[in-house]
């Protein structure tokens, strides 16, 4: 706060405060830049592991766009339902079981099956310490992967495209915009067609399902539990079947 002979006059704003004045007047509109730029720089990540690693830093810088008053409303809360999240738990890992099976079933276990590249991404990031790799991989598909995904992808996103539209349409659009970006993670690096056309339809409806469980539960977090526990039962069914 300055003054002047006029009396108090009121300090600027910060870029934090405008970015919040932006994204409440605009959420829609922020929402889509902000995917944008994750997106460009995830799937760029597929030819570079900074890049990779960075874009998923950034997935939690979306919760910056909101005002901290208005997180729970992005779905930043714990869901008291517990019966409710693991209906949605169990619904989740039904689908994910699926899409495992219908991508072993189609493309086999070799290269041309995605799901087969899941343990890859963490080889060698510690040279001469599998053990730290296999930390790493279950610390990030377990926890923090999940955690910063689904409050980026329904959390920032599902309100912003639910508060403009409906429900549907933001289990629909967020389910879609999170299988664009696992490019940056599977098919491109090398590329390979049969990876990428296994990865976008599995993941889509693997975000449906999260989609589901984001609209039961109205909690973000409850989606992130879901995702964690799916991707330690998916890299579990990886590293025994594939």
């Amino acid at each position: 706060m300055t003054t002047s002979r006029l009396g108090p006059m009121p300090a600027h704003p910060g870029p934090l405060a405008r970015l919040h004045r932006r994204t409440a007047a605009s959420p829609l509109a922020t929402a889509a830049v902000l995917f944008a730029l994750l997106a460009a720089v995830r799937v760029a990540g597929a030819f570079s592991f900074l890049l990779m690693a960075l874009s998923v830093a950034l997935s939690a810088t979306a919760l910056l766009a909101v005002s901290r008053d208005r997180w729970p409303a992005m779905g930043v809360r714990r869901c008291d339902r517990t019966g409710a999240v693991v209906v949605c738990t169990i619904v989740v890992a039904l689908v994910y079981a699926e899409t495992f099976l219908a991508n072993r079933s189609v493309f086999g276990t070799a290269d041309d099956n995605w799901t087969a590249w899941v343990p890859r991404i963490f080889e060698g990031l510690v040279p001469g310490a599998p053990w730290a790799d296999a930390a790493a991989m279950l610390l990030a598909m377990g926890v923090l992967v999940p955690l910063v995904e689904e409050v980026c992808y329904r959390g920032v996103l599902f309100h912003a495209v639910e508060e403009r539209w409906n429900t549907r349409t933001a289990i629909v659009t967020t389910a879609a915009g999170w299988a664009a970006v696992h490019l940056g993670d599977y098919g491109l690096n090398p590329l390979n067609p049969r990876v990428v056309c296994g990865v976008l339809p599995s993941v889509f409806f693997m975000g449906l399902a999260l989609g589901v469980c984001r609209a039961v539960t109205g909690s973000a977090l409850a989606c992130a539990a879901a995702q964690g526990v799916c991707n330690l039962l998916l890299l579990g069914a990886v590293l025994l079947w594939i």
